[in-house]
C-alpha cells in the first residue's frame, strides 16, 4: 500500500541515502567508471580525479552540452562530491568561478578536500537547498544539474530559484529522470523509496 510522505519526510529519506553514499556506508551496484563512460564522460579527464568521488550517481552528462566562456560563472546544483564541478574545471581551466551546491555537509566536505588536495582554483562549494539557494539574484551565468531535481518534492520552487539566480540570457542544462507512467504498488510500498 502506498505511503503518503510529507515533503520533509521525502527530503529526510534522500538525505539519509546520499549521506550514506558520501560516508561509504552504501554503494551503487554499478561500476562508476562504466556508468560515466556510457554517459559520454571523457575517460582521460576522469583518470585525473580520485576514485573516492566516483560514486556512480548520475543519470546523464550535463557537461556534454556545456560551453563555458572565460567570464562565465557556473553553478552545479546538487554537486555531491564534485565530479561535474571538477570535470568542468578540467575542461575549461580558464573560466571564472565554478560553484558546487549541495544540501549535505558530508558531500561538501569530501568535495572540498579533493579541491584542496588537487589544488583546483576558482572552485567553491556551498551548502544550500534547491528551494533556497545561497546566491544573489541574477548572479550565475550557467547552471547544470545532474539527476538531482527529481529528488526534491517542490519542483516548482526549484525552477523559481533557478530563474531568480540566473542572469538574463543565462543557461540551464539539466540531466534528470522522469516517469512515463505511474509506479506500481509494489514499488510504491517500499521503505525509503525516495532515497534510492
Amino acid at each position: 500500500m502506498k505511503k503518503n510522505y510529507s515533503d520533509e519526510e521525502i527530503r529526510d529519506q534522500v538525505t539519509e541515502f546520499y549521506d550514506n553514499i558520501a560516508n561509504g556506508k552504501t554503494h551503487t551496484q554499478v561500476k562508476s567508471i562504466d556508468l560515466y563512460k556510457s554517459l559520454g564522460y571523457d575517460e582521460n579527464l576522469l583518470k585525473k580525479l580520485p576514485e573516492e568521488i566516483s560514486s556512480g550517481l548520475s543519470c546523464g552528462n550535463p557537461l556534454d552540452n556545456l560551453i563555458l566562456q572565460k567570464d562565465d560563472v557556473l553553478l552545479d546544483l546538487g554537486c555531491g562530491m564534485g565530479l561535474d564541478v571538477f570535470m568542468a574545471r578540467l575542461k575549461y581551466p580558464d573560466s571564472k568561478m565554478i560553484y558546487g551546491m549541495d544540501r549535505l555537509d558530508s558531500m561538501i566536505k569530501k568535495a572540498s578536500m579533493v579541491r584542496d588536495k588537487k589544488k583546483f582554483k576558482n572552485i567553491e562549494f556551498k551548502r544550500g537547498e534547491l528551494i533556497d539557494m545561497p546566491f544573489e539574484d541574477n548572479s550565475i551565468d550557467k547552471i547544470i544539474s545532474n539527476c538531482v531535481i527529481n529528488l526534491e518534492p517542490n519542483k516548482l520552487k526549484v525552477y523559481e530559484e533557478i530563474h531568480r539566480i540566473l542572469k538574463p540570457n543565462g543557461m540551464f542544462i539539466i540531466s534528470d529522470i522522469t516517469l512515463k507512467k505511474n509506479l506500481n504498488e509494489d514499488i510504491l510500498s517500499l521503505d525509503n523509496i525516495y532515497g534510492s
